[in-house]
């Protein structure tokens, strides 16, 4: 039997390139090798950097968030030459929720970012002017950017005319609690980033760099790793229908399991989500059919934006609803929030409150589009539904139909029916249990602690997968099996030992899974750390209708048991320490 052969590299230096937009100068700062196995990539190198550069006396809308640092950080092995894009993690301290706020999302602008050298980009600091820069292989340049004011995303991307453009649309500029960042034609939420770049005066930055990726450490062993990936998608049906039609093939499960929201949380099983489903069926995908596990959605709908601009608004036609996602894109709108207040105000001018809204009690699409334009450009009714969820209903009431959690609406799954997604819910993690939705999860009372470890289990493999660069659909294949999704054992470390595979071809030095599972651990802790430096400790949340009411047109009655698993999984992460 051949002997695997032991990495052992000397160290790859890579940097961090830290952008002042005050002074409108840049600095690259080496990044040690001690930094570099400490930290990895990803969210906890990001982490760690926001609270290296953040200045804690000069956060908040009364600085402009000069001192709220916004940091992207590829993943480790983000730059290998993988079949399919990798991942980049967002960290700032979220204007609306008064936490940090991470996102993530998988695109080529990863491997652009780790490709040109660069572990990670930090911009500190505010503009005195709406300002663009550019990343290209001699530095960085800035750009006065005040004839691209209320440009759309696409508009932006069009005049920048390079290959990577991050950018805000008018509801960042005009600082609409709703805004998102666009990237690369993705439309990211982050809990208020687009606010963040509003408030320091950046209109967008682009990267012209012209690294194609490098090889890992191990060809051959790379190539094997990459090829195993590639058969454990094509060996399941639903990863296969996955990785042609992006996630929005999950909706097809959400009537089985009761965990869509439907018409404003007031049903959760409807024969119309059909029409929101892609065309193709599981049966359809062949094996050979699969190129690789999907990263990117094949279009900009995909299952949350389907649900929030659709189900929940009860608007089931798929092109009209595609309609309403390009136009949240254009506008650099979040569609889950966006679809949260119209459907929030859809239920409120019903109940004869919103006076000043025309008649919501048919879906239009027509009328939708309009009021995300005012939304967006602030003009009109869109003034007020611009604001936060809190500050409308203390203005206008309407609490029975809006469901948020830490000022940042919900996304549009029925918790009801996802115990462990509710629990993270609750706590501010928006991080999807794909278990959950693919097999459902009847909670019985005695399996909290069951539960809370599945939940604390998500968290560390997302962070580690994160820390690594790889896009989260890669391990559907491991909880793609009816009877064995459930993390236990041998399949619960599965999935670290690949991660700990990639990283070590991408780092040059052998990692083990207990090394990737303690990279995920240091990751929740490190954001804990820094939450609790922000803010006073909270216990996790959700609105009281998802609590007390089991009504429902689904079989079953049921109701969240936050309590009982906020106890269990306080004491698993303290037990875990």
């Amino acid at each position: 039997m051949k002997k695997k052969r032991t990495l052992a590299f000397p160290y790859r230096q890579r940097s961090v390139l830290h952008i002042d937009i005050a002074s409108e100068s840049f600095e690259v700062i080496p990044l040690s090798e001690s930094d570099a196995k400490a930290y990895l990539g990803g969210r906890l190198l990001a982490l760690e950097l926001w609270k290296r550069f953040a200045v804690f006396t000069e956060l908040g809308a009364k600085y402009y968030e000069s001192g709220n640092p916004i940091v992207f950080a590829p993943g480790a092995a983000s730059d290998l030459s993988m079949p399919c894009p990798t991942s980049y993690t967002m960290v700032t301290k979220s204007p609306i929720t008064g936490r940090i706020a991470v996102g993530s999302a998988a695109s080529s602008l990863a491997g652009a970012i780790a490709g040109s050298g660069y572990s990670a980009l930090v911009i500190t600091g505010r503009a005195r002017r709406l300002l663009g820069f550019s990343i290209h292989d001699g530095g960085v340049s800035f750009t006065a950017a005040e004839e691209l004011h209320n440009m759309t995303t696409v508009e932006v991307a069009r005049r920048v005319g390079s290959k990577h453009v991050v950018s805000i649309g008018p509801a960042g500029e005009h600082l609409v609690a709703h805004a998102s960042l666009v990237a690369d034609n993705q439309n990211i939420r982050c809990g208020g980033i687009a606010m963040v770049f509003g408030l320091k005066n950046i209109k967008y930055f682009s990267l012209d760099m012209s690294s194609t990726g490098r090889e890992s450490y191990d060809p051959h062993r790379f190539g094997l790793l990459v090829q195993s990936a590639l058969q454990a998608m094509s060996r399941s049906r639903i990863s296969r229908t996955v990785a042609k039609e992006g996630t929005l093939a999950l909706l097809a499960k959400a009537n089985h399991h009761g965990w869509a929201a439907i018409d404003n949380y007031s049903m959760r099983i409807d024969g119309r989500l059909w029409g929101l489903c892609p065309r193709s069926s599981e049966e359809e995908v062949r094996k050979e059919d699969v190129s690789c596990p999907v990263c990117e959605e094949k279009s900009a709908m995909d299952l949350q934006s389907a649900m929030a601009l659709g189900s929940n608004l009860e608007l089931f036609d798929s092109r009209s609803v595609q309609q309403l996602v390009a136009r949240c894109l254009e506008n650099g709108l979040d569609p889950i929030s966006a679809g949260a207040v119209l459907s929030w105000a859809r239920k409120s001018r019903m109940d004869g409150l919103l006076g000043f809204l025309p008649d919501m009690q048919r879906s239009s699409a027509m009328l939708y589009l309009r009021l995300l334009d005012a939304m967006a450009y602030q003009r009109g009714t869109g003034e007020q539904l611009g604001k936060t969820m809190e500050e409308l209903v203390a203005t206008y009431g309407g609490a029975d139909h809006a469901f948020e959690v830490d000022n940042l609406p919900l996304p549009p799954f029925d918790y009801r029916a996802l115990p462990v997604q509710a629990l993270l819910a609750s706590l501010g993690d928006e991080r999807m249990v794909y278990g959950e939705l693919l097999w459902g999860n009847r909670y019985r009372r005695g399996n909290e602690r069951t539960l809370a470890s599945w939940a604390l289990y998500v968290q560390q493999l997302s962070s580690a997968l994160e820390s690594v660069g790889l896009c989260p659909l890669v391990l559907l294949p491991s909880f793609a099996h009816p009877l064995l999704h459930f993390p236990r054992w041998k399949n619960k470390h599965k999935n670290f030992t690949m991660l700990a595979s990639f990283a070590s071809l991408g780092e040059g030095y052998e990692i083990s899974a207990q090394q990737m599972m303690e990279f995920g651990k240091k990751a929740e802790a490190l954001q804990q750390q820094i939450n609790d430096k922000l803010l006073e400790k909270r216990k996790g949340r959700l609105p009281d209708q998802l609590l007390v009411n089991g009504k429902s047109n689904y079989q079953r009655a049921q109701v969240v048991p936050l309590a009982r698993l906020l106890d269990a999984y306080q004491h698993l992460s303290r037990y875990k320490k």
